[in-house]
Formats: structure tokens, C-alpha cells, sequence
């Protein structure tokens, strides 16, 4: 007879961490599927001339989060969630990548994103060394340095507004028109005179030495170009990792889970949090209260399951 827990988590990032703890905490039987502890938190970043520091807020947490759970929990699994599917009688299936199967009476969902690429060459040697995917995390460390921007949308039109105050010069490239929900304020933005804009552009590569030096730029007539930055931050949309039960809870219009207040979604039993969901940051502390948050919720929803 396959064994029911209490708890599924479902990534172990900073929410899955935080989760994970205060289920723990109540006693209840709990599998953590990740294939590993913090997600993307332990990636470095440097940059030239800047003294080596932590650039993520609530790295120690997470290490103690991190041993706080490996100490005490029974089922950690290294691997990834396939799907999810719901049972007759209201608990949950997980189909796991390997081919092995949990039952649960709740899962908690706490995946992530992961970044649109520009898969080009430089892109990977010089990431966490000048080439970033969130402005959000990183821009404070370019104060008064030129960086591009490469993508469109919401999210390069909120990365140029965050680096305006900062960086000594931007280079907005984008190789096609993206949509924007206010198109009015991202002329405005663009038209910043620390911008310089190259539309129909595509970058080739990124260029450098021991950190990012400058990015190659093609135009449409196959005119070259170079522009010397020390940093780059592609800003395309997140691609939140709803697989496992995108059939089953409701989703925006960017894919990310819908959650309420206490973190639950469209379907009983099934919770979410960090990046993966609407409540999407990009910032560790957040994710951290939210994966807690998510955890008490699932507490109380197998405590009145078992009433």
C-alpha cells in the first residue's frame, strides 16, 4: 500500500525551505521533493572592483532554514514533480520525474521560475559575472556604471526604471516590439536621456574578460555594433514551472498560480508560493513569508481533514 503523507512540498527553494520547516514543526509527515536545498540563492555574483559580498538578502536564513530541514525531515526526495492529480477522495497523486509515485493529502507548490535565455554566446560565461536575470536583485551593484537591458515588456520597462537612479548609462535593446499594459509610461521611460534605444536590434554575444566588457549587437541592414558595459540584464518574462499542476489550479495570464491570502489556490488541499505564483518578488525575505505562510495554511488544512 503506497504511504499517504500529510504533505507534499514541492520545491526547495526559499519557500519550499520555509514551508517545509513549519510543517515539520507540527508534527505532520512530510516529503520535500527538490533536487537540492535553495534553489537559486547560493548563485554568486561579482563585479569588477567590488569587494566580494552577499548580493541576495536572507542568504544566512536560508542556510539555516536548510539545516533546519535536513535534520529534521524524514523524506527528501532529489528529484521534480511530473504531475499532480487529484484522487476520489480529495487527496493527491505525484507522479515524480523518475517514475515513482507519492500520495498526499495536500501539496504545497513552491517551484520557481526560471529565466527566458538569450542563448547566444558569452551568455553563460559571464552569468553571475556582469550578465544578470533580475534587475530587481542586482541593480545597486551598477551604481554609476553603463549596463544594457535586453527584452521588452513589463518586465524590461520595470528594470529601466529602477536603473535610471543608478547606472551612468543604459542601452535598451530589443529585437522585437513587446507589449506593454501602459504604453504611454514606457515612451516616457525610453525617452530618458541616459537611454540610448536600439529596436530591431539582436545581440550576438556577450563580450569580456574576467567580467563583462561590452555586448555585440546586429541590426536588421547586418550592421555590428559593440557597446561597452560592465553589466547586462535580460529582462524577458519569468517562465513560472506550473507543469506538475497546471490542470488543476487556475493560472494568470503569465502562467504564474493564483493564490489568496493564505497562499491557497483554485484547488483544496493545493497551496503555493514564492515566484511561482502572483505574489512573484523575485526577492528571498518575500518568498521566505510567503513559503511559511503557505506551510500554516497546509497545517490547517490536514489538521481539519483529520477532525
Amino acid at each position: 500500500m503506497t504511504e499517504r503523507f500529510d504533505a507534499v512540498v514541492l520545491g526547495g527553494g526559499p519557500a519550499g525551505l520555509a514551508a517545509t520547516a513549519y510543517l515539520l514543526y507540527a508534527r505532520l509527515n512530510v516529503a520535500l521533493v527538490s533536487p537540492d536545498f535553495g534553489g537559486k540563492v547560493f548563485y554568486p555574483f561579482a563585479l569588477r572592483d567590488v569587494p566580494h559580498q552577499d548580493t541576495v538578502w536572507g542568504t544566512n536564513l536560508v542556510y539555516e532554514l536548510a539545516e533546519r530541514v535536513s535534520n529534521a525531515l524524514q523524506q527528501h526526495i532529489p528529484d521534480t514533480a511530473d504531475i499532480v492529480r487529484r484522487l476520489d477522495d480529495g487527496a493527491f497523486r505525484v507522479k515524480l520525474s523518475g517514475g515513482d509515485e507519492l500520495e498526499s493529502l495536500s501539496v504545497v507548490v513552491c517551484t520557481g521560475v526560471r529565466a527566458q535565455r538569450l542563448f547566444v554566446d558569452g551568455e553563460m560565461d559571464y552569468w553571475g559575472r556582469g550578465l544578470s536575470y533580475s534587475a530587481i536583485s542586482h541593480a545597486p551593484f551598477f551604481h554609476g556604471r553603463k549596463v544594457a537591458v535586453i527584452g521588452g515588456g513589463e518586465r524590461a520597462m520595470a528594470a529601466l526604471q529602477i536603473l535610471i537612479p543608478l547606472a551612468a548609462h543604459i542601452d535598451y535593446i530589443e529585437a522585437r516590439p513587446q507589449p506593454v499594459a501602459d504604453r504611454d509610461k514606457a515612451e516616457v521611460i525610453l525617452s530618458h536621456p541616459r537611454i540610448d534605444v536600439f529596436r530591431g536590434w539582436e545581440v550576438q554575444q556577450i563580450v569580456g574578460d574576467d567580467y563583462v566588457t561590452g555586448v555585440d549587437i546586429v541590426g536588421m541592414n547586418g550592421e555590428v555594433r559593440r557597446l561597452p558595459v560592465e553589466g547586462v540584464f535580460v529582462q524577458f518574462g519569468l517562465l513560472p514551472n506550473n507543469s506538475a499542476v497546471r490542470d488543476l489550479v487556475e493560472l494568470d495570464q503569465f502562467g504564474h498560480i493564483v493564490v489568496d491570502e493564505h497562499c491557497a489556490t483554485s484547488m483544496p488541499g493545493i497551496f503555493a508560493a514564492g515566484d511561482v505564483t502572483t505574489i512573484c518578488a523575485e526577492q528571498v525575505p518575500i518568498s521566505i513569508g510567503e513559503g511559511a505562510k503557505a506551510g500554516l495554511s497546509a497545517w490547517r488544512y490536514v489538521a481539519a481533514d483529520k477532525l
